[in-house]
């Protein structure tokens, strides 16, 4: 038989070192976009024969943070009416599927999760402007519905500030501050994720707690209006907060350029823990595998940078492009070299951290 070379004993070890620490991790998906469609209340597709949660389950997976409401993951009005539907929607399918499936409500149901072998639903928005509808008063009620993280824009402008998209940033508005300020108030952790620059290094400001970016790269790495600069990662990690590095290739690098993979995702991982620190990095896949081909192509019409020459079939890295690849994940950073402790601190211990600040235990 023949004898194996050291590099062969290398990455045996390495992947059984790999499975080890990912079978021990809190694995937390800052954005994990969807367990549910709103609206058709309908899981993400089978992959394999196999369904989404026993798949998200097998991988690992402890948390999940699940975009609620219309916007921007499907096609309709994006308003008050239509995040209570869905909030139904999911509250009616974490009934259907207790076994599997455990809201998360304080940070401590993520460590329940885990124990549990459930995966922790987190509810979240992406743009809570349309949902509030100028009211501030509903975020109290929507914290009561179970609501814990909200971003403040979208890609464009709303009456709480400007998003990545916008061609003038022109900041928090006086609404925006006072929004960030009840968020704080009632445990909803605001996400500065899409947020122009200004408006982004602002809302951090304004925030009595920690903020989040929970799906974004880094612009020094990736020239993209959705990428985090250097200047809002040092605000963001001054005041304690997160970023959510993304498997979204079009934050990567333009198709031109070739496909990326998940170490390139690893890369940027990296840079954000040489500049503010390891405390400081997670992951917020963006997987959507919900993905319709219909809104896809409305997206790429509406917002073109947005997609930079991908395709809805390839438009996350390759080696982590579903919620089957966390293990690669695991692998790829131990990979780069990061120690096992740095590790547990990016697949979600960083984020716990930040939930326990916004959410208390």
């Amino acid at each position: 038989m023949k004898k194996p070379t050291a590099r062969s004993a290398a990455s045996v070890t390495l992947a059984g070192r790999a499975k080890a620490l990912h079978r021990k991790a809190l694995v937390i998906d800052a954005e994990g976009v969807t367990v549910l469609q709103p609206g058709v209340h309908l899981p993400p597709p089978e992959h394999n024969g196999v369904p989404f949660l026993d798949r998200a389950l097998a991988a690992g997976l402890t948390a999940l943070n699940t975009t609620m409401g219309q916007g921007p993951i499907v096609s309709g009005v994006d308003d008050l009416r239509g995040l209570l539907n869905s909030v139904y929607g999911h509250l009616a399918y974490l009934e259907l599927h207790e076994r599997e499936l455990l809201l998360v409500e304080s940070a401590n149901d993520i460590p329940r999760a885990k124990k549990e072998r459930k995966l922790g639903v987190i509810f979240g928005v992406q743009g809570i402007a349309p949902k509030i509808e100028g009211d501030l008063t509903l975020l109290r009620v929507l914290a009561k519905l179970g609501l814990r993280i909200a971003t403040l824009t979208q890609n464009d402008r709303n009456p709480l500030g400007c998003g990545c998209m916008e061609q003038n940033d022109s900041g928090l508005t006086q609404l925006g501050r006072a929004c960030v300020r009840e968020m704080n108030l009632v445990g909803i952790l605001v996400d500065v994720a899409h947020a122009a620059e200004r408006t982004a290094l602002e809302a951090i400001e304004v925030s009595a707690t920690p903020c989040i970016i929970s799906h974004a790269n880094v612009r020094a790495l990736s020239e993209h209006p959705r990428n985090a600069s250097d200047a809002v990662l040092k605000a963001l990690a001054k005041k304690g907060g997160v970023i959510g590095i993304t498997a979204y290739a079009p934050f990567i690098r333009d198709k031109r350029e070739g496909r990326p993979t998940v170490d390139d995702v690893v890369a940027h991982v990296a840079y954000v823990a040489d500049l503010v620190g390891v405390d400081h990095v997670g992951i917020g896949s963006d997987h959507f595998e919900a993905e319709s081909e219909v809104r896809y192509a409305a997206f790429g019409t509406w917002f073109p940078d947005s997609q930079r020459g991908y395709r809805r079939e390839d438009a996350y890295v390759r080696d982590f492009e579903r919620v089957d690849d966390w293990p690669k994940l695991t692998e790829a950073l131990l990979r780069r070299g990061f120690s096992d402790a740095d590790t547990l601190k990016i697949l979600g211990g960083n984020h716990l951290r930040v939930f326990r600040a916004a959410w208390g235990s």
